[in-house]
């Protein structure tokens, strides 16, 4: 009975935890793409006072299953944010991206992330 009653209060917690669709008002991040030699180099934005949450590196999901992971060295003293904004190479012949960002950020002034899965349907532009 004790082990059904954790499993209920751990999916309670999970529920509670749920990534929510960005708000369109006051967006936190924002994806840029530019041509480079082996693709597109994407590159996430957060907004003016914003931080990246590090310790879940986000993670861009393409739509067919394929999913890109945004890095970067430059971290906070504490590990917990990325001190530059995360980049990743997307291969070349991925002109149209359509998926879903899922990263967290906290916004400024709050030491809360938020989880957010923002839907993603963009074209870059041909490059090199």
């Amino acid at each position: 009975m004790r082990l059904r009653l954790a499993g209920v209060l751990i999916l309670l917690g999970a529920a509670g935890c749920a990534a929510r669709p960005a708000s369109p008002e006051a967006p936190l991040v924002r994806l840029v793409g530019h041509p480079a030699v082996d693709g597109y180099r994407l590159t996430l934005i957060p907004a003016a006072g914003a931080r990246i949450n590090a310790r879940l590196p986000p993670e861009l999901e393409l739509a067919g299953g394929v999913r890109v992971r945004f890095e970067q060295t430059a971290l906070t003293p504490d590990s917990a944010y990325f001190g530059a904004p995360p980049e990743a190479t997307l291969e070349r012949g991925w002109h149209h991206v359509t998926g879903t960002l899922r990263v967290g950020v906290c916004p400024a002034g709050l030491n809360v992330c938020k989880a957010l899965a923002i839907p993603i349907d963009t074209v870059f532009a041909a490059g090199s």
